[in-house]
């Protein structure tokens, strides 16, 4: 299929800079048929065994990051759930397991990095800049730059120019934004785009009724609420008063034990947050439907 270009070019490949090289036994090393093949095996749509290997080693960085905080010894309070003492965390309970994944994690990564950068003269934009300024100028790009943050850590550890830090695999969290580089979700995005620069002023007027409830029913309710002993600590003040508020808003009812008028003025919130909320869904929803049969080339109509 065709793939999406870096930085805007068109898809056109670079001029091939360098020829076969001579090698073992009088064979020649097909330099630029390798450096193309390996930009087709790391760059464009999500096509490749290596692409999907790296797509699902992202994924399990990130459950590994998470899992690896859980508690599973420590001193808890009387309820059991909250640890407040020799807190011991799965990472650090499996610490040579977690350690091994790293470690092929960061090897992966860099594997795929170098091949990156070394492909990368296959865009014209940076083969038109020589083999070195070329390749320096897509390193410096957003992408790259993460990707250099997701392994940079680790090996700067390993030959001691860092300590011990905790939030290499964090940041490689950040490696998840590469799969908006895939044609399907860049698409996906160009038409919520699309949508919400055409229903723009209908969802800005949208917004400012919603923010203007929140702001009333805010008010409203710090001055019902604030004596009663049962929400008094949720209203002490206006500010405090807007998170709970918000939730009432999006259909969330987190606190029932209102005065008399609270109540009413729950009900109130209650009734005004339908519309505040079906109306930009119903606007998003015929907007996605016009954008998507646009794309099709089709016609979109509205049968009585």
């Amino acid at each position: 299929g065709k793939r999406p270009s870096e930085g805007g070019m068109d898809n056109e490949r670079a001029p091939l800079v360098n020829g076969p090289t001579p090698g073992r036994g009088g064979r020649s090393i097909n330099w630029p048929a390798l450096r193309a093949k390996a930009h087709d095996m790391v760059e464009g749509t999500i096509d490749s065994p290596l692409e999907y290997t790296i797509l699902l080693l992202i994924l399990l960085n990130v459950v590994t990051f998470m899992v690896g905080t859980v508690v599973t010894d420590g001193e808890f309070d009387k309820d059991g759930h909250v640890c407040l003492a020799s807190c011991v965390q799965l990472q650090d309970k499996y610490e040579f397991a977690f350690e091994a994944f790293e470690l092929f994690s960061v090897v992966v990564f860099t594997v795929e990095y170098v091949l990156r950068i070394w492909s990368s003269l296959e865009f014209p934009r940076y083969a038109q800049m020589g083999p070195v300024k070329g390749r320096v100028a897509y390193a410096l790009t957003f992408f790259c730059i993460v990707d250099l943050l997701s392994i940079a850590p680790y090996w700067l550890n390993m030959i001691g120019l860092l300590p011990e830090v905790n939030f290499t695999t964090a940041i490689r969290m950040f490696r998840l934004v590469r799969l908006l580089k895939a044609d399907k979700y860049v698409n996906a995005f160009g038409l919520l785009g699309e949508v919400l620069s055409e229903n723009g002023p209908l969802l800005l007027a949208t917004s400012y009724y919603a923010f203007l409830m929140l702001i009333l029913s805010s008010t409203l309710l710090y001055y019902t609420e604030r004596d009663n002993p049962d929400l008094a600590r949720y209203y002490q003040s206006i500010p405090e008063a807007l998170f709970p508020t918000i939730l009432m808003l999006t259909g969330e009812y987190p606190l029932v034990d209102f005065s008399p008028w609270g109540q009413v003025i729950a009900s109130c919130i209650a009734v005004v947050a339908v519309a505040i909320f079906a109306v930009p869904t119903g606007v998003l929803g015929a907007g996605f439907v016009k954008a998507v049969e646009r794309s099709r080339g089709m016609e979109f109509t509205v049968d009585a």
